[in-house]
């Protein structure tokens, strides 16, 4: 009984010093982002923004292939599925038949061979070309 009291008392003991030196853990503050609004303050208009309509081949892929600017990459990211979404089964056919990275991979590597002509083509128009080519959809099937 004298020894279940000491270990009763030990943990006790124990317990109550952990709990004194325990701390709240606060998590790093993430520095605010400024607003992605041009109406507000004037911007760099080699950035993508939600008026972008008509997205040329190059202006996608400065966006998608940006080192510098996460949020770019981002939105051209976005911007990609988007059109991936948008014509799976109507355009080309299969994301059940690929990895997630090979629509990038396949897209981005044409993408960086087109010539400076090639490039003032819609970025739509563009990606599901390569999709086409990379996907085709067989006839009478759909996705």
């Amino acid at each position: 009984m004298n020894l279940y009291r000491i270990a009763v008392s030990s943990l006790l003991v124990f317990s109550t010093l952990v709990l004194a030196e325990t701390q709240t853990y606060q998590y790093p503050r993430a520095q605010s982002l400024p607003e992605d609004d041009t109406s507000v303050f004037p911007r760099d208009p080699s950035l993508l923004t939600g008026h972008d309509v008509n997205l040329t081949a190059e202006r996608f892929f400065n966006a998608w292939s940006n080192k510098d600017n996460e949020r770019e990459r981002i939105k051209a990211d976005m911007y990609f599925l988007g059109v991936l979404d948008a014509t799976e089964g109507k355009a080309w056919c299969g994301y059940k038949k690929i990895l997630p990275g090979s629509a990038h991979e396949h897209v981005f590597s044409r993408l960086a061979k087109l010539s400076t002509e090639q490039r003032k083509q819609p970025a739509a128009n563009f990606i599901v070309e390569s999709m086409k080519e990379f996907l085709p959809c067989k006839k009478g099937s759909q996705k």
